[in-house]
């Protein structure tokens, strides 16, 4: 269990080691603490700062559960607005990470905020949209057909909450409607967008790769990025960084708080998973 940990995550310790070997390969890292309990919503807060503070000019995600705001709006708030304002200080930018239906609502609203407020001259803020959903698709389109005076950070992905969301009828039956979504969502994007707007492509489908590099080689965009998991498409991800920017999530912590993190992300992908515990 300790090489798959190894392979996927890694300790804080191990962070500084990590970082180092992601960007003299071209790829940008996005820090991740991987503890989602909500007990420990001051822990967790300190420990996000403290890598704010400690690994400026970088890239960090944030799960808006570890900060509590299942059980006090308010109070999440506060906290990630304290973390965006350090963030910017720091030359780093947050990415607000998506989760689970009974939270998403609140997510979605403090995330349209948080862009309204900071992405005035460039994006520093990145709220993510779950392609599996059917509502996701509209909610990106609603975000962009607004009246405006700032930046959309716009993180693709496909969901990694299925478990918990299925009961809930908000998700595609049928997979290739997922995979459609996604794209889809792209065309959107490559249409629709302020040049400053900026869309990460979170993805190991090669189908939805090469339907992004087309469009940004037919439209001569430059505001579409991409970012693949630590440990997953390891070689995709090098391919695709010889011409465009490529991100890798580094989720960090203890085993067991990376723990809940391993299980959704091995489930996700588990069509890659033989091949890579090879």
């Amino acid at each position: 269990m300790l090489n798959v940990f190894n392979r996927f995550t890694c300790t804080e310790k191990q962070l500084p080691k990590i970082i180092s070997n992601l960007k003299n390969k071209n790829l940008i890292p996005i820090l991740d603490y991987t503890n989602e309990n909500s007990t420990y919503h001051l822990r967790n807060y300190e420990k996000i700062k403290k890598l704010i503070k400690y690994h400026p000019n970088n890239f960090i995600a944030v799960k808006l559960s570890s900060l509590n705001i299942n059980n006090n709006y308010h109070q999440s708030e506060k906290y990630l607005y304290k973390l965006s304002k350090l963030a910017i200080n720091n030359n780093s930018k947050l990415l607000i990470d998506a989760e689970d239906y009974l939270i998403q609502n609140d997510i979605n609203y403090l995330s349209n905020q948080l862009m309204k407020e900071f992405n005035k001259n460039q994006v520093n803020i990145y709220k993510t949209y779950q392609m599996y959903r059917k509502d996701s698709l509209d909610t990106l389109i609603d975000d962009f057909n607004k009246s405006r005076d700032y930046f959309i950070g716009c993180k693709l992905v496909r969901g990694a909450y299925h478990n918990q969301d299925l009961k809930y009828n908000i998700l595609f039956e049928k997979i290739d409607d997922t995979h459609s979504n996604y794209n889809n969502a792209i065309n959107f994007f490559s249409s629709n967008c302020f040049d400053k707007d900026l869309l990460m492509c979170a993805t190991h489908n090669e189908e939805s790769i090469k339907h992004a590099i087309n469009l940004i080689n037919e439209n001569n965009l430059n505001n579409i990025e991409f970012a693949q998991l630590l440990g997953m498409s390891d070689k995709l991800s090098n391919k695709i960084a010889k011409n465009h920017v490529v991100y890798k999530y580094l989720p960090y912590g203890d085993f067991k708080d990376t723990l809940p993190y391993l299980i959704r992300r091995l489930y996700e992908n588990y069509p890659m998973i033989t091949n890579l515990l090879k």
